[in-house]
C-alpha cells in the first residue's frame, strides 16, 4: 500500500465513509420486544425493596428488605455491589418470601458486610413465583 492510500483509508475511516456493507442494521420494526421469562412477576406490583446501611457494633452492614406485596409465594435472588473510599463489596443471596396474609413471614432482608456505611451502591432482583 502506497503511502496516499493509507491516508486515503484514514481519512475515510475519520470523516465516516464507510462502506454500506460494514455499517450495522437495525432490525426491522416488524419484530416484536424479547419477552420477559414467563415465570418472573412484574418486581414493582409485587415486591417492596428498601436498601440502606447499618452498623453491628463496629462492623459497618448494607441491608437490602424485601416485602411481599402479592399473595402468591415469591424467591427472589438479590445483588449488590457497594462501592466506597475504603474499597467495594459484592454480595448475592436467596430470599423466599411468604404470601402477604402471612405477615412477617412475607419479610426477608440480606445483609452483607461492607468497609464503611455510605458510599454508592448498586442492587437488582429477580423474582418468581412459586
Amino acid at each position: 500500500m502506497t503511502n496516499a492510500v493509507c491516508r486515503l483509508a484514514v481519512v475515510a475511516l475519520l470523516s465516516g465513509c464507510w462502506p454500506a456493507a460494514a455499517q450495522t442494521q437495525t432490525p426491522p420494526a416488524s419484530e416484536p420486544p424479547p419477552k420477559a421469562d414467563a415465570g418472573t412477576t412484574v418486581q414493582a406490583k409485587c415486591i417492596d425493596e428498601n436498601d440502606h446501611y447499618r452498623r453491628s457494633g463496629k462492623q459497618p452492614l448494607f441491608v437490602i428488605e424485601l416485602a411481599n406485596l402479592c399473595e402468591q409465594r415469591m424467591k427472589c435472588r438479590v445483588f449488590a455491589y457497594v462501592t466506597s473510599a475504603k474499597g467495594a463489596a459484592q454480595g448475592r443471596g436467596t430470599l423466599v418470601l411468604a404470601p402477604k396474609s402471612q405477615g412477617a413471614a412475607a419479610k426477608k432482608s440480606y445483609t452483607m458486610k461492607v468497609k464503611m456505611t455510605g458510599g454508592s451502591s448498586q442492587s437488582t432482583r429477580e423474582c418468581r413465583a412459586f
